[in-house]
């Protein structure tokens, strides 16, 4: 099993080509970082390699959804925006060797009704699909909480299958986020166990808060009995914002030692 840290919200304090070889350090195998385009590809992919990790997912492109711009899959006049940055990910993930692709939903714009929006990113995420499966890509969808990221999309577990089926590409895989499943009161391992075949990376954080597990109120040993029981051979990452240094006592060794013991 992949078991990734996030080099942003993690290990964001760091210098970023000193992430890499402290991801590996801390244990992991492998990294989480959606938007590396800042740096050439083929840099990015070498400190992958000397660093013996591989990348999770990569995002395409995207307007700045933290700050609840029109995302361009969900924004017809934005399409072309989209078209572009389905072939700036294609570029990139095709250079650093892993194959899954996150496209983002991002907010609907305020004079963009509902449908219209579910209607062009459900088309969108069709034609990025067929483009990606023609490079030997597959591609994946997030659920985010809309509380924490207001105006958000797709913003729910249901609302992605949902997504999924009228897009018509039962191919297009989930991106399954504890901590914003929690957020929307919805069940992260009722989820797992009635669609593991759609779910091709499992996000860790504490509720409340988002904080490094310990933290908050959820106890995660359920979540490594469903992970076994299910027989899931997806990737598992932690994406959190931390509390302290990640080297000052969280107990990651606790945490990856479940997780692989979770596959056996």
């Amino acid at each position: 099993m992949r078991v990734s840290v996030h080099l942003s919200y993690i290990l964001g304090s760091l210098p970023i080509e000193q992430r890499f070889p402290a991801a590996r350090r801390l244990g992991f195998n492998a990294v989480e970082f959606p938007f590396p385009y800042e740096m050439p590809a083929r840099e990015y992919a070498q400190f992958l390699t000397d660093n013996g990790l591989t990348q999770v997912s990569i995002g395409a492109p995207i307007s700045d959804y933290k700050a609840a711009k029109p995302g361009y899959s969900v924004t017809l006049a934005l399409e072309s925006a989209f078209d572009e940055s389905i072939a700036t990910v294609i570029d990139y993930a095709k250079v650093i060797g892993y194959p899954l692709v996150h496209i983002f939903a991002g907010a609907r714009a305020a004079d963009v009704s509902a449908e219209l929006a579910l209607e062009t990113y459900c088309r969108n995420l069709a034609k990025a699909y067929d483009r990606l499966h023609a490079e030997g890509l597959s591609l994946a969808i997030e659920p985010v909480n809309s509380t924490d990221f207001p105006g958000y999309f797709l913003d729910r577990l249901d609302f992605a299958l949902a997504a999924i089926e009228r897009a018509e590409r039962p191919g297009i895989k989930i991106i399954l986020d504890v901590y914003h499943a929690h957020v929307n009161r919805e069940d992260p391992l009722a989820f797992l166990r009635a669609h593991v075949e759609r779910v091709a990376h499992v996000q860790i954080a504490d509720y409340p808060g988002r904080h490094e597990p310990g933290t908050g109120t959820l106890d995660f040993a359920p979540l490594f009995q469903t992970i076994r029981a299910t027989g899931y051979r997806g990737s598992v990452g932690l994406e959190y914002v931390p509390t302290r240094s990640i080297f000052d006592g969280v107990p990651l060794s606790t945490e990856l030692n479940i997780l692989r013991d979770a596959t056996l």
